[in-house]
């Protein structure tokens, strides 16, 4: 399987895990906390950027690769706006760059 494929194929992961699989999620963040969830999703948005980037200097599916770096940068704002922004006064998920 070429790269490219690899990166959508994560992308599908994410997709999944966001909708099918949410229950999953809140499990996991219930246990443990939301750092692995988080991490992950971020993890997925990177990886999906370099393959991508991979496919289009290797010119392989250039529309395909341009796609997954959309979609990648997509879930890399998502972890943003979900994980390091606080919403309506309460503090974010992931305090850790947060200064008040």
């Amino acid at each position: 399987m070429k790269i490219p494929f690899w990166g959508l194929a994560l992308q599908i992961i994410f997709v999944l895990s966001i909708t099918i699989f949410n229950s999953f999620r809140v499990i996991i963040m219930e246990h443990y906390s939301v750092y692995p969830v988080a991490l992950f999703e971020l993890f997925i948005g990177v990886i999906s950027i370099l393959c991508g980037m991979y496919g289009i200097i290797k010119k392989i599916k250039p529309f395909l690769s341009l796609f997954i770096i959309i979609f990648g940068l997509l879930i890399c704002f998502f972890f943003t706006f979900v994980y390091l922004l606080p919403e309506a006064g309460t503090p974010p998920p992931l305090p850790w760059l947060y200064s008040e």
